[in-house]
């Protein structure tokens, strides 16, 4: 199909290059917020734990497509070829048209990797995103990954704007958060309802926004990974009793485990250690479904 255009990159470079990039971007200097990947972390994980904010991500990689293009008739009902009908009647921007497809169930699974994310999504304590590129080069992508090597001295990080701020008491002083120029180049969408079929599309404009659901729905809001990241660290700031305490995010797992069989484990249940029980239901989400978890997690 002639509009069709591939990309050049590959979903594990972009799950490893968005999760190490988060680690990069977290000031290191401040001891109140930290983010950090929970399915590989041990050290430390007794003051992780204490209170945070779980951020579950399943990397995409984006496809695109190219409006101009005169489709062929017996083209016309293909799946992807309605994405771009859609998007024209209900006049939505973008050249190209970016757009992922919901995963496949996998194998052993018994249901599929879109409403187990939607079933993590439990805002505002618990936040479950799509996250992909809003290019398909490889060049543009690696560009905006190599920032200007004195921007990693600078205090003005993680996100380096003035579009909002998160006050740190322990400094006295505003970190500014908002347009990192390789965050604010990914989408993140929350996934917004139950399926049953993998065979539904998200698609957006390389702006990140114009989002519709292949499906029948379209969103307005900005999807793009830096203002996620910003509403949510905003949210923890503005709260002493944010996100969700060990205890509580137990009982989650033990509530989620009820509902989804797959994820029962005799031998991680009957564990008394509570931060194993957390990393073994980490573990399996990464490992068996491809969702990265990082809790947003507050030291005192």
């Amino acid at each position: 199909m002639s509009f069709k255009i591939d990309s050049e990159l590959s979903e594990n470079q972009i799950e490893s290059d968005v999760a190490s990039y988060l680690g990069y971007v977290t000031p290191l200097w401040s001891r109140r917020f930290r983010l950090v990947s929970v399915d590989e972390q041990i050290t430390g994980a007794d003051k992780l734990f204490k209170r945070f904010i779980p951020i579950y991500l399943q990397f995409k990689v984006s496809l695109g497509l190219n409006p101009k293009v005169n489709i062929l008739q017996r083209f016309r009902n293909y799946p992807l070829a309605k994405i771009i009908e859609y998007r024209k009647e209900n006049e939505l921007g973008g050249n190209p048209i970016l757009y992922f497809q919901l995963r496949k169930m996998a194998n052993r699974a018994t249901d599929y990797q879109h409403n187990i994310l939607f079933s993590l999504n439990n805002q505002p304590n618990q936040f479950a995103l799509y996250v992909a590129p809003l290019t398909l080069e490889l060049d543009e992508y690696e560009k905006l990954m190599n920032q200007d090597w004195y921007r990693r001295f600078l205090p003005l990080e993680p996100f380096n704007s003035r579009e909002s701020e998160v006050f740190d008491s322990h400094f006295n002083r505003s970190f500014d958060l908002g347009i990192n120029p390789f965050l604010r180049h990914h989408i993140s969408i929350p996934p917004h309802k139950i399926t049953n079929t993998h065979k539904h599309h998200y698609s957006f404009s390389k702006s990140g926004g114009n989002v519709a659901w292949h499906g029948g729905e379209t969103f307005a809001n900005d999807y793009r990974l830096s203002n996620q990241l910003s509403k949510i660290l905003n949210y923890a700031n503005e709260r002493k009793d944010f996100g969700i305490n060990q205890r509580g995010y137990l009982n989650f797992i033990d509530e989620f485990q009820n509902k989804n069989s797959e994820f029962y484990n005799d031998e991680s249940n009957l564990n008394e250690n509570p931060i194993l029980r957390i990393l073994d239901f980490t573990r399996k989400l990464k490992f068996e479904h491809k969702i990265h978890t990082m809790f947003l997690s507050y030291y005192e």
